[in-house]
């Protein structure tokens, strides 16, 4: 078995986790109301989707192994799988990231008897030692009955996966601002955000670290990340933020100005760095120019997580006085618990563990709801057509080339809560056909790491009833954390499709 190194896209389904190669991984869509019936009857085949005017069959891959599930209900994407010339589609619950696995890492595995094999090899997935299942498409693709359309030619598409791309497409970033000048970072390198920072002398201090900041019940270092580019040094006006990375011995806090938005860009657009001038300790991978005409200068997450010297430093941190050391390494989605994790709440309510990553803001009231969720944060467009229809809909500005509905999600929730347009933010969400739904909120508050979430059975299709009675999940540690409502968008447009 080789020793290269191979990306594959993590996902999973009930209690299944597998991965694909990224070049097998065309893109992730939102699960349509509906599916659409085709003249042909097949083990697992759900029916069909209408993809920019291809009509890709979509299966149920827990079927196809064999057990009965619930991940017909569950299911909120669609992985396209591209495998040559054709094309598929799985339902899935959730897209869990890209993982770097070696080729010694992967176990082949067979399986006996009549049933045919979905996946070739198992590996152990490092970030958190789950076992994923490697897909084995051409099977899948040959099973008797089982439809596959003909691709018709590829095309610029965003995986949904973060940073990582089978295709030159978008990239999905953080913009940052250290005083006069802007960064910017994959979402996928960054751990939480700390919406205002208060840094603690210690004996780190140094020429890179400012001091420790109090999180997760430890003393965490903070760095500089000007000085450790050697461009300078962030000017401390009392009103600094945090962007925590989390490195394999612990956490580093970067202290920056401000946290400006989620900008989703095309990779192309990512410049490389001038041939004189720039230091070439491997940090910074390039420079972007977004669509206002900020320049930032792009960080290379996956380096600074790698920096032997930062990752010495996050080693550093230390529980302070009377405090247990919290975990620290956060998985992008729910983890899989046994069935004695998950506690019976009042009204049949279940409280499940989970450590994922939310986006909170106000609506009137704090709220939360999954990064994973957000396809892109944008100010509130100055250009936009205003509606005045005395509904949630105030607007529509174009694009990316598309007509996007602007909705006050606080009217949506039953808030009476009119967004200002100079404060507020456009949280823009993927609908089925490849279009865009935004949300505007009042003010974004940070994005934080949940404890455990809360499920609710029954039809929560009335989103003016979300704050009140839907679900909630508990944001920060056990001991300090806080309860806020989990706004489900992806449920939100489906429900603003169908009405």
């Amino acid at each position: 078995m080789t020793s290269i190194e191979a990306l594959y896209g993590v996902f999973h389904t009930g209690q299944v986790r597998v991965a694909l190669p990224l070049d097998e991984l065309r893109e992730v869509i939102m699960r349509p109301p509906a599916f659409s019936p085709l003249p042909v009857t097949a083990p697992g085949l759900l029916g069909a989707v209408n993809l920019r005017h291809m009509v890709i069959p979509v299966l149920n891959l827990c079927r196809l192994a064999g057990y009965e599930d619930t991940s017909d209900e569950t299911g909120r994407v669609i992985v396209i799988v591209s495998l040559g010339d054709q094309m598929f589609g799985l339902l899935a619950e959730e897209i869990e990231g890209v993982t770097r696995i070696p080729g010694e890492a992967l176990l082949e595995t067979t399986v006996a008897g009549g049933r045919p094999a979905l996946f070739s090899h198992t590996f152990e997935r490092p970030e958190d030692g789950e076992v994923v299942s490697l897909l084995d498409a051409q099977a899948i693709s040959q099973l008797p009955g089982v439809p596959v359309v003909r691709d018709t030619g590829r095309r610029t598409m965003d995986t949904g996966l973060g940073e990582i791309n089978t295709d030159s497409s978008r990239r999905t970033v953080l913009l940052l601002r250290c005083g006069p000048i802007g960064l910017c970072i994959d979402v996928g390198h960054v751990h939480s955000v700390i919406p205002q920072l208060t840094v603690h002398p210690s004996p780190l201090d140094g020429s890179t670290c400012r001091g420790v900041v109090h999180l997760h019940d430890k003393a965490v270092p903070a760095v500089d990340p000007l000085m450790l580019l050697g461009l300078g040094s962030v000017p401390d006006d009392g009103n600094l933020r945090g962007l925590v990375i989390a490195l394999p011995r612990g956490l580093v806090v970067l202290t920056v100005s401000d946290i400006a938005d989620i900008a989703s860009v095309p990779v192309g657009d990512v410049l490389p760095l001038p041939p004189l001038g720039m230091r070439k300790d491997g940090f910074l991978t390039g420079v972007l120019r977004i669509e206002s005409g900020d320049q930032h200068l792009v960080l290379d997450g996956s380096a600074l997580r790698a920096d032997a010297e930062l990752d010495a430093l996050g080693g550093l941190g230390v529980s302070l006085p009377g405090k247990e050391p919290v975990a620290t390494a956060p998985s992008m989605a729910v983890k899989a618990t046994d069935a004695a994790d998950v506690k019976a709440g009042p009204d049949g309510r279940r409280v499940v563990p989970s450590v994922r990553k939310f986006l909170t803001y106000s609506v009137g009231m704090e709220a939360a709801t999954p990064l994973g969720q957000i396809t892109e944060i944008v100010p509130y467009p100055q250009h936009a057509i205003a509606l005045d229809g005395g509904g949630p809909l105030l607007a529509i500005f174009t694009h990316r080339r598309l007509s996007v509905p602007l909705l006050s999600l606080p009217a949506l929730l039953g808030m009476p809560v009119a967004p200002d347009p100079v404060t507020s933010r456009v949280l823009l969400v993927d609908a089925p056909g490849g279009e865009l739904i935004g949300f505007v909120v009042p003010a974004l508050h940070a994005i934080e790491d949940s404890v455990w979430e809360e499920s609710t059975p029954g039809d929560h299709a009335d989103p003016g009833a979300l704050l009140q009675r839907g679900p909630l999940v508990k944001i920060g540690t056990e001991a300090q954390g806080r309860l806020l409502p989990s706004v489900d968008l992806s449920e939100l447009v489906a429900a603003e499709l169908v009405a």
